[in-house]
């Protein structure tokens, strides 16, 4: 396990947050919005909060690499730096870009260390509402400094909360929302708000390798395509990736989820 100041990347975050995000939120000119594809927005906070990382990070652990969103949407080859065994900063400049392009607060800044196919440490910061979730690998998930644990006591599918990648207009559960952005999906699960987390569409390192070390160290259990495949922080790729309370939720609603709502 990599020994880093913990403190220090968080205060690289509030950083980058303070003095690049937050000053363009509902500040931001036409021209500096732009579509990579359908749907699939960047703006300047995007590129210049993802430089200033990739300037800061590597200060605090010399020989590290950096992978960000937006240097893989220029060039895709990027991503092989994370099959190496050096340390790897994986960056989300701003997670949830069409929300923070549309006026919406459903955003923030994904960060994580990934070293050998296992992310070490991970944070995620929920910039306009100022709460910081962060976990290192078996040392437990932190909110705003305080120690948090999953737990479900619902033991009925029609009373759960989930956050979904896709939109469906009438499930079986309370609720099954698509919030266009994977850091306010962890942020629910961890605070109770929500009780499972489905994604079957692309999986990126970016928008999940903070929040599902985050989840499973705060007690969730975290499995692609079968109860016993790990997350793979390296991926990017298509992938059904479910982030449940517990194993014996995630037998439930994975054939459930994948062969009858979202197939």
């Amino acid at each position: 396990m990599i020994d880093i100041d913990a403190q220090k990347v968080e205060e690289i975050i509030r950083h980058v947050a303070a003095e690049i995000v937050m000053p363009r939120f509902n500040n931001l000119l036409q021209s500096e919005i732009r579509e990579k594809g359908p749907n699939d927005f960047v703006t300047i906070a995007d590129e210049e909060s993802e430089r200033e990382f990739g300037l800061r990070l590597p200060e605090l652990l010399p020989g590290a690499l950096v992978v960000g969103e937006e240097a893989v949407a220029k060039d895709r080859s990027v991503v092989e730096r994370m099959k190496g065994d050096r340390p790897v900063w994986v960056i989300d400049p701003v997670d949830g870009t069409y929300n923070f392009s549309h006026g919406s607060v459903k955003f923030g800044i994904l960060v994580s260390l990934v070293q050998g196919g296992k992310t070490l440490y991970g944070w995620a910061f929920d910039a306009p509402g100022n709460r910081m979730a962060a976990a290192a690998l078996g040392a437990g998930a932190f909110l705003d400094g305080r120690r948090v644990q999953i737990s479900c006591g619902k033991t009925e599918a029609g009373a759960l909360d989930g956050r979904c990648s896709q939109t469906r207009d009438a499930t079986p559960f309370r609720a099954l929302i698509n919030q266009r952005c994977s850091l306010h999906d962890y942020m629910d699960f961890i605070s109770g708000a929500a009780d499972f987390i489905a994604n079957m569409q692309i999986v990126t390192p970016w928008d999940h390798g903070a929040g599902n070390l985050i989840a499973s160290e705060a007690g969730g259990h975290v499995a692609m395509n079968d109860v016993d495949t790990p997350y793979d922080p390296t991926l990017l790729g298509k992938a059904s990736l479910l982030i449940a309370p517990d194993r014996a939720w995630w037998k439930k609603l994975y054939p459930f989820l994948y062969s009858s709502v979202l197939k």
